[in-house]
């Protein structure tokens, strides 16, 4: 339950933030219904409306950050994995070279002849 909490972490307060923003939203609708002037809706419409607004778009950056951190976390993998596949091919290069090369360089190169299909008569 706990590692459940630590990764989820970021997904439960966006979605308290975004229903914070709903409650806001209602409860400033809920004071300006019955209210026929502009002028006295005015201020519930700024302060619920505009608060809303901002706890929905918190929410949403920090969804979005739980987005990033899952990114983060599988290219981290993905460069582990990386550099131990650099070090067995670094490996395979060595014991290749160790087996291919001779030891001392001694040893005269042949040259290929080339061989024509037509024949001199």
């Amino acid at each position: 339950m706990e590692r459940l909490k630590r990764d989820h972490a970021r997904q439960l307060v966006a979605g308290a933030l975004v229903v914070a923003a709903l409650v806001v939203l209602t409860i400033g609708y809920a004071n300006i219904r019955d209210e026929i002037q502009v002028a006295a809706q005015m201020p519930y419409v700024l302060t619920g409306g505009i608060g809303a607004l901002i706890l929905t778009g918190l929410g949403m950056v920090v969804l979005r950050s739980q987005d990033d951190k899952n990114v983060l976390d599988r290219l981290g993998v993905l460069e582990a994995t990386n550099d131990e596949l650099r070090e067995r091919v670094d490996y395979l290069t060595q014991l290749l070279e160790t087996a291919l090369l001779p030891d001392d360089v001694t040893t005269k190169a042949v040259e290929p002849r080339m061989v024509s299909s037509r024949q001199t008569t």
